[in-house]
C-alpha cells in the first residue's frame, strides 16, 4: 500500500468520549473533521461509569438525551460508612435548575456506542490503527505522521488519553503524582441488600470499598489495595476486600468484567500549543472519587468545539481558544484538588477519621451536605473566571440554570441550535436581531427562577455559560454585551467588524 495524505480542517486524535464528543460537535457545525485512534478497534471495556448532570446537559444539546436516559441507571444517593456504620448520605434528587436531577450510571463502552452512532449520523467515522509517530507544527497547519498515512490539518485536537502521544510529541510536561495504592475492580451480578440505585463508600484506614449499581441489574465493586500490595487474582482480592470492609452481604453470582488500575493526579503544563489543543485525560487525570472521570473531558470537548468552528469561519479570534484554556485549566485544578481531598479522606485514621465523621454527621444533620455537595459533584456550581460582577446567579462565567420560559420551552432547549442565546423581557429585544443569535422572552416568573430580581438582558454562550448581562436602560452595558458576540457571517464583499472573544 502506498503513502496516503489527507487534508482536514480538524484532526481529532483519540476516539474515547472526549474525542467523539469533539468530533460530533464540530461536524454538526459544518467543520471537515477526521478522527483517528491508535487502537485496532473500539474499546469493549466499561471503564468510567458515572455521567454527571453538567456533562449530560452537553449530550442533551447534541440530541442524545433520550437514548442515554433509556440505557442508564439513575444514581439517587451516595452513602458513606466508617467501620460499617453509615456516617453520611448525599441525596442527589435535590438538584435544582437542571433537567438531570441525579447522576446516571452508564458504562463507558455504552456511552461510546451512542457517540459512535451520532458520529456516523453526522457523516463521520473513526480510522483505527493509526498511531502518531511524529508531528510537524507550522504557522498555518499541523502535519501528523502515522506510518504510511500523513494527515495535514488546520487544528489538531489531542484527545488520546493519559498516555497521550500528542502531548509527548509536543514535550508538554504532565505535572503531578501517582497514588501509592492500586485499585482492583470487579463488575458483575452481585447479590446484596444494598440499594442498587445508590453508591456506597465503605471507608477504613486499611482501604476503601466502593459499590455502585450498573444498568441491567449489574453492580461494580472496586477497592483500594493496601500500599505495597498487589491484586494478583482480581476476583479473589475483591471478594476478600468486600468481606473485610463491608458489613452487608456481597455475593458474586456472575462476573462480567475485572481489572486493576492505578490512580494519578496530573495536569498538563499547557492545554493549548499553537494549533494543537489537549482535552480530556490527555490534559488532566485524577482519582475516581466523586465520579468526575470522563465528565470533565466531555465538557472540555463541548466547550472547545464551538470556538474552533468559530475560529475556522472567521467569526471568532484565536484568543477565544486561549480563553478556553484558562477556563478549563481552572476547572481541572478544581476537580483534581476536590478528588484528591476525597481520596485522602477515604483512608484516614485516628483523630482525622473522627473529625471527618463528626463533620459529615453535622453537615447531614443541618442539611448543608444536600445544599452544597450535590451541585458541587454535578459541577453545576462551577464558575469560570470572568470579568464583571462575581455575585448572583446570573454572574458572567456561571452556568445558566435550566428553567421554564413563557413559551413552554426550557432555557437549555434553546441552546440546541448551537447559537448564542439572548434572554430578555418579552416586550423588547435590546440587541439587533441576527440569524446566528437565538432570542427568548423572559417574564417575571422565569426571571425569578433564574435567580434575578429585575428583568435584564442575559447573553448565554452555546455551552450554556453566561457571557454577560446588562440592564435594559444601560446602553453602554448593552454595547459591551453585543461586542461579546461572534462576528455575524455576511455575504462576500461586505465589511465585517473585528471579532472579539465570547
Amino acid at each position: 500500500m502506498g503513502a496516503i495524505t489527507t487534508d482536514s480542517e480538524a484532526l481529532v486524535v483519540g476516539a474515547g468520549p472526549t474525542g467523539l464528543t469533539m468530533a460530533v460537535e464540530l461536524l454538526r457545525r459544518g467543520v471537515d473533521v477526521r478522527v483517528i485512534d491508535r487502537a485496532d478497534r473500539r474499546s469493549p471495556h466499561a471503564k468510567a461509569i458515572i455521567l454527571q448532570p453538567r456533562a449530560l446537559e452537553a449530550f442533551a444539546r447534541l440530541g442524545l438525551e433520550d437514548e442515554i436516559r433509556a440505557r442508564s441507571l439513575p444514581v439517587r444517593a451516595a452513602n458513606y460508612y466508617t467501620h460499617g456504620r453509615r456516617v453520611a448520605r448525599i441525596n442527589f434528587r435535590r438538584l435544582h435548575g437542571s433537567r438531570f436531577d441525579t447522576p446516571l450510571s452508564l458504562p463507558q463502552d455504552e456511552t461510546e456506542r451512542i457517540l459512535h452512532s451520532a458520529l456516523s449520523e453526522a457523516g463521520g467515522r473513526v480510522d483505527y490503527g493509526q498511531r502518531i509517530t511524529a508531528l510537524e507544527h507550522h504557522p498555518d497547519r499541523v502535519v501528523a505522521h502515522c506510518g504510511t498515512v500523513t494527515h495535514r490539518t488546520t487544528w489538531l485536537l489531542g484527545c488520546d488519553g493519559a498516555h497521550s502521544t500528542v502531548r509527548e510529541a509536543l514535550e508538554i510536561p504532565f505535572e503531578g503524582a501517582t497514588y501509592r495504592q492500586e485499585f482492583a475492580l470487579l463488575d458483575g451480578v452481585w447479590e446484596t441488600p444494598l440499594a442498587h440505585d445508590e453508591a456506597h463508600y465503605f471507608m477504613d484506614p486499611r482501604g476503601v470499598l466502593v459499590v455502585v449499581g450498573l444498568p441491567g441489574g449489574r453492580t461494580r465493586v472496586f477497592a483500594s489495595v493496601p500500599a505495597g500490595g498487589t491484586a494478583a487474582d482480581v476476583e479473589e482480592s475483591v471478594r476478600g476486600f468486600a468481606a473485610e470492609r463491608c458489613p452487608h452481604p456481597l455475593e458474586l453470582r456472575e462476573r462480567t468484567g475485572a481489572g486493576v488500575f492505578q490512580v494519578h493526579r496530573r495536569i498538563a503544563g499547557r492545554f493549548l500549543a499553537g494549533r494543537v489543543l489537549l482535552a480530556g485525560d490527555a490534559a488532566h487525570v485524577h482519582s475516581p472519587a466523586g465520579g468526575q472521570g470522563l465528565n470533565t473531558g466531555i465538557q472540555d470537548a463541548h466547550e472547545a468545539a464551538w470556538r474552533i468552528a468559530g475560529v475556522l469561519r472567521g467569526a471568532l479570534p484565536e484568543e477565544s481558544l486561549a480563553q478556553w484554556e484558562r477556563e478549563r485549566r481552572h476547572v481541572a485544578r478544581t476537580v483534581v484538588a476536590d478528588t484528591d481531598r476525597q481520596t485522602r479522606l477515604w483512608t484516614c485514621g485516628g483523630w482525622r477519621e473522627r473529625l471527618r465523621d463528626l463533620t459529615a454527621r453535622m453537615a447531614e444533620t443541618t442539611g448543608a451536605i444536600d445544599r452544597f455537595l450535590p451541585a458541587r459533584l454535578a459541577q453545576l456550581d462551577l464558575r469560570y473566571p470572568a470579568q464583571g460582577a462575581t455575585r448572583g446567579a446570573l454572574a458572567a462565567g456561571r452556568r445558566l440554570p435550566d428553567v421554564g420560559l413563557p413559551t413552554g420551552a426550557r432555557t437549555h432547549d434553546l441552546l440546541r441550535d448551537g447559537n448564542h442565546l439572548l434572554l430578555a423581557p418579552a416586550d423588547r429585544s435590546p440587541l439587533a436581531r441576527r440569524p446566528d443569535l437565538t432570542y427568548a422572552p423572559l417574564d417575571g416568573g422565569s426571571t425569578r427562577a433564574l435567580g434575578a430580581r429585575r428583568p435584564r438582558a442575559v447573553l448565554v454562550r452555546p455551552d450554556g455559560v453566561i457571557a454577560g448581562t446588562a440592564r435594559l436602560s444601560d446602553r453602554r452595558a448593552l454595547r459591551r454585551l453585543e461586542r461579546l458576540l461572534p462576528v455575524e457571517q455576511r455575504k462576500p464583499g461586505t465589511t465585517e467588524q473585528k471579532p472579539e472573544a465570547a
